[in-house]
This record gives structure tokens, C-alpha cells and sequence, in this order.
């Protein structure tokens, strides 16, 4: 069963009042969520309250919820949604980010240290690499590829045109290669 199925199956729960299929529905998709949020506030105790007030909001809502949606863009919807609201309120000043905080955990293999160093390196240069970004490329690449979501669902997220989203995507990819590679040639030229 994929996670689509699971997903549907607790939400069918929770519609009858299985506060336990809530929880782990939670459990499932809190991560992405706060790695969402995160990306837009700045600051991990707001993107903190930003997930906990999309969740409660998500459970609220959750009998208006269409089950032949996808869940998990929905919750990206309202968590990206009320973290714009945060921002408007709280006008939030930009700090430094954490890998762990882009959704990249430390110790990605177990297989050997050598892999855990090899995981960590590449953790400081993607690190690095978002953080010369725009606030909107990261949020792009963050839902497509860690989030995977499809560009039409990342459309219904942000509310912005398919071809938008696409172009933003491409652009997105194509700095981050850039800034990937400067880094990697710096690197080089250290090592030789």
C-alpha cells in the first residue's frame, strides 16, 4: 500500500473520529510540513506554531477535505498559507538555516562512517547552496523534490500559473547547479 492509500485510509478515520489515525497522519507529514513552513518564515519556532496551527486547522476542516485530492497538498496549501499570514503579522527577520532544517537528516547511511562523512559533506553544500537562493526557489524545490510534489500540485500550493511554477523550477535547478559547481571547483582547487 503507498502512501496515497494509507493517507486516505486515516483520513477516512479521522472523518469518523479516530483521533489516533490523526496522530499518525501527523506523524507522516509534520516533517515536510515544518520543512514547508520553515522555508517561508525563517525562523523554527514560528515555523513550529505554523505547523501546529495548519494541523489544527487540517483537523478542523478535515470533513471539507475531497478524498480523490491529495492530501498532503492540501496540508502544503494551508501550511503555506498560514505561514504567509504569520509573515504579514509578525513582519519575520531572516536567519541562518540548519541542513537538518531543509529536510536533509544527518547520518542518511548506516552502511559505514565513510558514507555518513560522505552524507554530511553533501549536506554543507546543498546547505550552502539554498542559502544563496530565493526564498521562492527553495520553497519549489523543497515541495518537488523532497515534498514530491507534481508542478501542478506545487501550483495549487502557491497559487501561481503551471508555467510560472515550471519556469521557477528550471531556474531554481539551474542556480542551484550553478552554485553547486562554484562550490565543488572551490573545493577542488583546496584539495589539489
Amino acid at each position: 500500500m503507498n502512501d496515497t492509500e494509507k493517507s486516505k485510509q486515516l483520513i477516512h478515520k479521522v472523518k469518523q473520529g479516530n483521533i489516533d489515525a490523526f496522530r499518525l497522519l501527523v506523524e507522516n507529514h509534520q516533517h515536510l510540513a515544518y520543512t514547508v513552513a520553515f522555508n517561508i518564515v525563517k525562523n523554527k519556532q514560528d515555523a513550529e506554531e505554523v505547523v501546529q496551527d495548519s494541523f489544527v486547522k487540517v483537523f478542523s476542516k478535515i470533513s471539507q477535505f475531497k478524498e480523490n485530492a491529495k492530501f498532503s497538498s492540501w496540508l502544503f496549501k494551508i501550511v503555506y498559507n498560514t505561514a504567509l499570514s504569520r509573515i504579514r503579522k509578525k513582519k519575520l527577520a531572516v536567519y541562518t538555516l540548519e541542513p537538518e532544517e531543509y529536510g536533509i537528516k544527518h547520518g542518511v547511511s548506516l552502511h559505514s562512517g565513510w558514507d555518513n562523512l560522505v552524507a554530511k559533506d553533501q549536506q554543507v553544500y546543498i546547505k550552502k547552496a539554498m542559502d544563496n537562493l530565493s526564498d521562492k526557489d527553495k520553497l519549489v524545490l523543497t515541495l518537488f523534490y523532497l515534498a514530491e510534489e507534481s508542478l501542478q500540485e506545487i501550483c495549487k500550493i502557491t497559487d501561481e500559473k503551471k508555467t510560472t511554477v515550471k519556469a521557477r523550477l528550471h531556474r531554481a535547478r539551474a542556480k542551484m547547479y550553478t552554485q553547486l559547481t562554484g562550490l565543488l571547483k572551490d573545493e577542488l582547487t583546496v584539495l589539489i
